[in-house]
């Protein structure tokens, strides 16, 4: 623990300035406050970070807000403007200066708006309609595009202007509606209904010309987003300046910075798609071209081949040739194939015969019937009924007298 303990050595400016941060950091007040002052020595750097000063009537502290915050900024800060800031306060090391790291900012006067502001954007936050898995992607090439703006407003002047210059052959449907006072929000929701249920335009631009934030309040309202939200045409908020953020640019499928952004993104360059036509022509061309090159080549082999000069000689004797020796192997194969054939049927043959029941006979041997039966022990005989001993010549018919076992000898 660093500190400055008596009889403790020098400390380093590090450590000093190090046990400085770690105080302030401890104090609950400092790490979560709102400072009321008057901006002095705005810059907006180009990393996007804003540095300026807060002052009173008797002191000023030195201020920063880093780039993450300053995006929620719905208003441009600039000298002499009075406002509130949510902040810590804290050192910086480096150089030891005490100052506020600012991470919200409001305009005095406007602490409602800004707290109605945040709440909604929250909550809309917390339901998903800002995820960016949600934005769908805007056509690349529309014929035609809606403007939910005013109609006499210097936003669509400027969306006719930019669109008419990239390509005229794109259509401009207006769907005009109030931009800012009481029933706004709900004209804007009209107006894009109606667009929606036309099915008019591939793309829609909803906006509007800067303005404070009492004059871009429509583009807060809940309605407003939830419509954007549910179009089924993709929308393209496009409200105020570029330092100007609403509701409706986190909502939107794409946020441009101001309504002629909007005309840039939005329609394509003529001049642009016919060059890339052009070139795609031309390498298409060179294709085709090389194409044909390649097959008049392959062409040019196959007539001066020898196939196609001597065919009799190239394709059909190399065939003949090999006909006549399978016609030689078949020849030869033959007799041998025959003589299996018969030396298997003799054998067959000879199987068969030592099977034959009359070849049995022959040897000597006689067959004992009784009836229709053949009596294959002598135990099988029955003695009341007389009895056939067949030969191989003939018959004999006999009467059985006795039958005697094998075991009756012993």
């Amino acid at each position: 623990m660093i500190g400055p303990e008596a009889g403790a050595g020098a400390l380093t400016v590090s450590e000093l300035n190090e046990y400085a941060r770690r105080l302030l950091a401890g104090d609950p007040l400092l790490r979560s406050l709102e400072v009321s002052g008057e901006i002095s020595g705005y810059k907006h750097h180009y990393s996007g970070h804003r540095y300026f000063s807060l002052k009173d009537e008797n002191a000023r502290v030195q201020c920063v807000m880093f780039r993450q915050h300053a995006m929620g900024l719905d208003f441009q800060p600039a000298d002499g403007m009075r406002v509130t800031v949510r902040a810590s306060a804290s050192i910086y090391p480096q150089n030891g200066s005490f100052q506020l790291y600012v991470t919200a900012m409001r305009q005095a006067g406007q602490g409602e708006l800004y707290i109605r502001f945040e709440k909604l954007k929250q909550k809309l936050m917390a339901e998903g309609l800002f995820d960016p898995a949600r934005k769908r992607a805007i056509p690349a090439f529309p014929t035609v595009i809606g403007v939910v703006t005013s109609q006499t407003g210097a936003a669509i002047r400027d969306i006719i202007h930019v669109a008419r210059r990239r390509n005229p052959n794109v259509g401009i449907v207006v769907s005009p509606c109030l931009v800012q006072g009481p029933g706004a929000a709900a004209d804007i929701v009209r107006a894009m209904d109606r667009l929606n249920k036309a099915k008019a335009c591939d793309v829609m631009l909803v906006g509007r010309g800067g303005g404070s934030i009492e004059d871009l309040w429509a583009f807060n309202e809940e309605i407003v987003a939830r419509a954007i939200a549910a179009s089924p045409i993709p929308v393209v908020s496009c409200v105020g300046h570029e330092v100007d953020f609403t509701i409706s640019d986190f909502v939107a499928d794409l946020r441009a910075p101001t309504p002629s952004a909007a005309a840039e993104l939005t329609v394509p360059r003529l001049d642009l798609m016919k060059a890339d036509l052009d070139g795609m022509l031309l390498r298409l061309a060179g294709a085709l071209e090389s194409g044909q090159r390649v097959r008049r080549l392959a062409l040019a082999r196959v007539v001066a081949s020898p196939a196609l000069a001597y065919p009799q000689r190239a394709l059909i004797e190399p065939r003949r040739a090999g006909l006549g020796d399978v016609a030689r192997r078949l020849a030869a194969a033959m007799p041998v194939h025959l003589e299996r054939c018969r030396h298997r049927l003799d054998a067959l043959s000879a199987s068969l015969r030592a099977l034959d029941p009359a070849s049995v006979l022959e040897r000597g041997y006689a067959v004992v019937r009784q009836g229709e039966h053949i009596v294959p022990r002598a135990s099988n005989a029955q003695g009341n009924k007389p009895v056939r001993v067949c030969f191989s010549d003939g018959e004999l018919l006999a009467d059985i007298t006795a039958v005697k076992a094998k075991d009756e000898d012993r």
